[in-house]
């Protein structure tokens, strides 16, 4: 079968929802791609970070393998053993008082429950947790309050009251490059915004407080270090819950285990998804004892969450992780990028901002260094550019202009190397 074949049948049967890279994929290894027609390719977006150990590794298929033959599915009305000991690993490397988790089926989902737990957190004290605030800019997902919660128009027109559930309201995001004050001053207005939402888009009864601590759809947009140092204050004074969405940076995506380690959060939530299964569709809400004490039975129930071959193969990516020591790689091999592209950067205008950690790391195009406006064009076109030549790279950013560079977090300094060559050569094409 051609690609072409493939292409014209997913056109006939599948909602397309979503804009394909015109790829056929058929088999990777590592952070290499092939596709149908023969073409290999450095991935360097990861399945949306999703693939964090790389692709087809040994040991996760042998874990999925080995559970699929003794058990595939329990539901959530019987113990398992993959199941329990996934969450007891959870416990040991999320950072703070968080211990208990919710097992689901992806990002969209951990957030939905994680909305139930706080929600069922304030009704238990008496509160009614009436309001929900994220982030302008940030995406938590595209169903029910994950939608609501997200804040980007560009996903919700034409969806209704559906992508604006009661109670949700947005609080702006600390954009250092986007802002005419230094990077401290922008950190600490932001963070002091908060307390205008709270009181003037809100009745004052909040249920918690939303945020990917580094942005990644929304462009690899990196708090200042006085963003957080001022939010957490208010948000302790307003004795108002905090929810990190960890669903895209975490497991070692930004050179620590989770982003929120770069400024020492400790979230009364956290929400887990891609990077935390390589590949198996699996999420988690991840909830302190005074937020998880509040759950009683009924409250909560999934057909396929903690599904024993995906809560195998999660564990053993988690412990792949630890023992190939790809944390350490990630921050290394993202240095080694960061490097590259600020010396490419100070050669070529278009650039006009490289910023991340780790391997989650954002290359702002704009067609005028000075006025910043956004390149948006010529990033759909690198990035076609590269993928021509062997690269594949995300694109995203709130105007549409961030070349998003997430490869797997094994990815090595040869082909690290390979791609900035590639990346020089796309842009001098451009």
């Amino acid at each position: 079968m051609k690609s072409d074949d493939i292409k014209s049948k997913d056109k006939e049967f599948y909602i397309q929802g979503y804009t394909r890279v015109p790829i056929v994929l058929t088999e990777g290894k590592g952070a290499l791609l092939k596709d149908l027609d023969g073409n290999e390719y450095i991935d360097c977006f990861a399945g949306i970070a999703v693939t964090n150990v790389g692709h087809a590794h040994e040991r996760l298929v042998k874990a999925a393998t080995d559970q699929m033959s003794k058990l595939i599915h329990t539901s959530g009305r019987f113990f398992n053993i993959p199941q329990t000991l996934l969450a007891e690993k959870i416990a040991e490397i999320t950072p703070g008082d968080l211990k208990y988790s919710y097992l689901c089926n992806s990002g969209s989902e951990a957030i939905e429950n994680a909305v139930k737990l706080v929600k069922k957190y304030a009704t238990s004290r008496g509160k009614t947790g009436a309001a929900l605030i994220a982030l302008e800019g940030s995406f938590h997902g595209r169903l029910g309050y994950a939608f609501s919660l997200t804040g980007q128009s560009k996903y919700k027109k034409g969806f209704s009251s559906y992508a604006n559930l009661q109670g949700v309201v947005h609080a702006p995001t600390p954009y250092p490059y986007r802002s005419k004050l230094s990077e401290e001053e922008c950190g600490e207005e932001a963070a002091l915004a908060v307390e205008n939402v709270i009181d003037y888009h809100t009745a004052g009864d909040v249920a918690a407080f939303f945020i990917e601590p580094i942005l990644g759809e929304g462009g690899i947009i990196v708090p200042p270090d006085s963003y957080f140092n001022t939010l957490l204050g208010i948000l302790k004074e307003r004795d108002i819950p905090f929810v990190s969405d960890e669903v895209q940076s975490g497991f070692g995506r930004s050179g620590r285990m989770f982003a929120g380690d770069h400024w020492n959060l400790k979230p009364d939530l956290m929400t887990l998804a891609k990077g935390f299964g390589g590949g198996m569709p699996i999420g988690a809400a991840v909830a302190t004892s005074k937020i998880a004490n509040c759950v009683q039975p009924g409250d909560f129930f999934s057909t396929y969450g903690g599904n024993p071959v995906c809560s195998a193969v999660a564990l053993e990516n988690i412990n792949i992780i630890e023992d190939e020591k790809l944390v350490e790689n990630s921050a290394k091999i993202g240095n080694m990028f960061m490097q590259g592209l600020e010396d490419l950067q100070r050669r070529n205008t278009i650039i006009g901002d490289v910023r991340g950690k780790g391997l989650m790391i954002g290359i702002e195009l704009v067609s005028d260094p000075s006025t910043k406006k956004p390149a948006s064009e010529e990033a759909k076109k690198i990035v076609n550019i590269l993928k021509n030549d062997g690269v594949i790279l995300g694109l995203g950013g709130i105007l549409g202009n961030v070349l998003r560079l997430q490869p797997p977090l094994c990815i090595t300094e040869e082909q690290s190397k390979t791609v900035l060559d590639k990346f020089e050569v796309g842009l001098s094409r451009l």
